[in-house]
């Protein structure tokens, strides 16, 4: 298996020609799927002719990719040659024909069907994965018409497909609602609404979460207590965990030996990937079993 990332796509133009001549008696179709932020498209090429369709906006590019080979192998039904090989530079299509158990794509059945259909009548009908945009001219044909489809095909949205786009037009409304709560104290540390990683022992997840919220037990326990504020005697202002973590001068000496900068900023500390040293610096502070 070559890397794609460190391999010339002269090496793939090679051993493209190589399954070529392997299989010289196949014919080469080629097809492909395009999505943008706009527009869904699929692309077939057959004898180095293209031809495309514009898909629902909402299709996903597996969708796509899909279509792309259903419509291939509809072609190829009206043909009088009986042996094909369909290339895509899809792994996720090929793999959802390849494990149809798997609670596979809708339009994989549809293939697998008509695949079964065509089997029938004797044809002999290969597929092929070959990576794209490295110079292989059946692909980068296919490549040019999915993406500047025009003729619409109508079919119907698969239900996984309708759900990503709910799921992701509500995580966007959400996103922009946080966004406008530049004053909630959590937006410093959180400002785009992702998944974090936990960390891999529970008792330190449990204390990052609750730096990440600003609640602690030091903090926040005058609450339950009836107690007064907590207030550092030496810059005067009330205990919070960022004061702690980034600003209080007293701890200045131990940040730069950790953090090698008296004033970090605090999603370095305690963001998305918190800092290494951040549990061992407020151990060093008398702080950590306070949380």
């Amino acid at each position: 298996m070559y890397d794609k990332s460190t391999t010339a796509p002269i090496v793939f133009q090679q051993i493209f020609l190589s399954r070529r001549h392997q299989y010289n008696t196949y014919i080469p179709i080629f097809t492909d799927g395009s999505k943008t932020t706009t527009r869904v498209g699929c692309g077939i090429v057959i004898a180095d002719v293209p031809s495309s369709f514009q898909l629902n906006a909402l299709c996903s590019v597996l969708t796509a990719e899909l279509t792309s080979i259903f419509l291939a192998l509809e072609r190829i039904s009206d043909l009088l040659e009986h042996k094909f090989c369909i290339y895509s530079d899809s792994k996720s299509a090929l793999e959802a024909l390849s494990h149809p158990q798997n609670g596979t794509h809708p339009l994989a059945l549809d293939i697998l069907c008509l695949l079964q259909s065509l089997q029938a009548r004797d044809f002999q009908i290969l597929f092929c994965w070959l990576p794209g945009h490295v110079g292989i001219q059946g692909n980068e044909l296919a490549d040019a018409a999915a993406k500047t489809a025009t003729t619409s095909w109508q079919q119907p949205l698969p239900y996984a497909d309708i759900k990503k786009f709910i799921s992701n037009h509500v995580h966007n409304l959400w996103q922009l609602s946080w966004d406008r709560q530049v004053s909630n104290k959590l937006h410093s540390i959180k400002p785009r609404i992702t998944l974090w990683p936990a960390l891999p022992v529970r008792e330190l997840d449990v204390r990052m979460t609750r730096l990440r919220i600003g609640h602690t037990r030091f903090t926040h326990k005058y609450l339950l207590f009836g107690e007064r504020v907590p207030r550092c005697n030496t810059c005067h202002v009330d205990f919070t965990v960022i004061h702690i973590l980034t600003e209080c001068p007293l701890f200045n000496h131990h940040r730069l030996n950790f953090f090698k900068t008296s004033s970090p900023d605090i999603c370095d500390l305690v963001g998305e990937r918190p800092h290494p040293n951040v549990f061992i610096f407020l151990k060093i502070i008398a702080f950590y079993h306070f949380i």
